[in-house]
């Protein structure tokens, strides 16, 4: 059974749990796929700006899950944080150019499940 949102702690777990990691791999992917179907610049530049972020989370758990450094450890504590507003951001943009882009739901969707999981941004 899934935590309520408002019992997940301010940061979370790292290594991100299979949830998280899983949310932000599904937010990377259907990026990619708006990104992919769209001819819409405003669209195509909100995205691009944060897919990579949204890819170094991904990165930097990996990696801190091979290491155990500390240093990345606190690396990707500030990227998660980092991405999580940039995506709040994002989410308002897609909102107001909805109309545009077909997958608009579905990345909406993938933000406000990366944002349950990680609320604390």
């Amino acid at each position: 059974m899934a935590t309520p949102p408002g019992n997940l702690p301010a940061s979370p777990a790292i290594p991100l749990t299979a949830d998280v990691r899983a949310a932000y791999q599904d937010l990377y992917d259907k990026m990619q796929t708006a990104i992919d179907s769209t001819m819409d610049a405003a669209v195509i530049e909100a995205l691009n700006a944060m897919q990579p972020q949204v890819d170094r989370i991904l990165k930097q758990d990996e990696e801190y899950k091979l290491s155990q450094d500390t240093n990345i450890f606190a690396a990707l504590q500030q990227q998660i944080s980092d991405t999580n507003k940039g995506l709040k951001t994002l989410q308002g943009q897609i909102s107001s150019i909805s109309s545009h882009l077909a997958v608009a739901g579905d990345i909406i969707a993938a933000i406000n499940k990366v944002l349950t999981l990680v609320p604390g941004a």
